[in-house]
């Protein structure tokens, strides 16, 4: 199932249009419009909620979020040469997770990562996803498998630890975005994919956040008798 396209919006004018030319391409953009999605939840959210404790993989949604960066980052310098990325390797090492003080700096992070990761994407033909790559692990180990292989297991990282903060997102009643595939589809290319019907508040309605009766409010100051 092949062809199609995606406008990468605002964060990533420079790249334009992407036109797919393989299922792994479409499932990178995906990932970028996902991960966006929740970003600008994160944005609503108070800091704190991303950066409790709540004994999940990593800790917290903040570190469970720089945990898939950190997948991409390594994979996208070690298979694919992006060395602009390669300071970003100790940035994004779990002992600095702490470093990353407010939702600005993880988005600015995210979409540092997230232009190497499309840029390597429109650039995958077949051809290049079957080439092998042989990484020297240290000692007489080596890891060998093909770009495809390499590519497709940080997505699934990606799907698996999103899990993971949508479920910490649950625990205190907060609804994540909705990113079905279809409305990726429709939400980037409704031109394309009329038939779908989705309705004209859907960006609106599957933006996420909390749920009504628990969405925290200020606290009113008491006033003297």
């Amino acid at each position: 199932m092949n062809g199609g396209k995606y406008s990468v919006g605002n964060d990533f004018g420079d790249l334009g249009i992407m036109t797919f030319k393989n299922e792994t391409q479409r499932i990178i953009a995906y990932h970028s419009w996902s991960r966006g999605k929740y970003l600008d939840l994160y944005d609503r959210l108070p800091w704190e909620v991303l950066t409790r404790n709540r004994e999940a993989t990593f800790g917290s949604i903040r570190n469970v979020h720089l945990h898939i960066l950190e997948a991409y980052s390594w994979r996208l310098v070690k298979m694919f040469g992006r060395r602009s990325l390669a300071p970003l390797l100790k940035q994004l090492d779990e002992k600095n997770f702490d470093r990353v003080k407010n939702s600005k700096q993880l988005r600015a992070l995210d979409r540092k990562v997230d232009h190497e990761l499309l840029k390597v994407g429109r650039t995958l033909t077949e051809a290049q996803l079957r080439q092998k790559h042989e990484l020297d692990l240290g000692g007489k180990k080596r890891w060998i498998f093909t770009e495809r292989e390499g590519i497709w297991h940080v997505l699934e990282e990606d799907y698996l630890h999103l899990g993971d903060n949508l479920c910490m997102l649950w625990q205190d009643d907060i609804e994540p975005p909705y990113t079905g595939y279809m409305w990726w589809e429709y939400d980037t290319d409704p031109e394309s994919h009329p038939y779908l019907h989705f309705s004209a508040n859907m960006s609106k309605l599957s933006e996420g956040g909390y749920s009504k009766s628990k969405a925290p409010t200020k606290r009113k100051q008491s006033r003297g008798r």
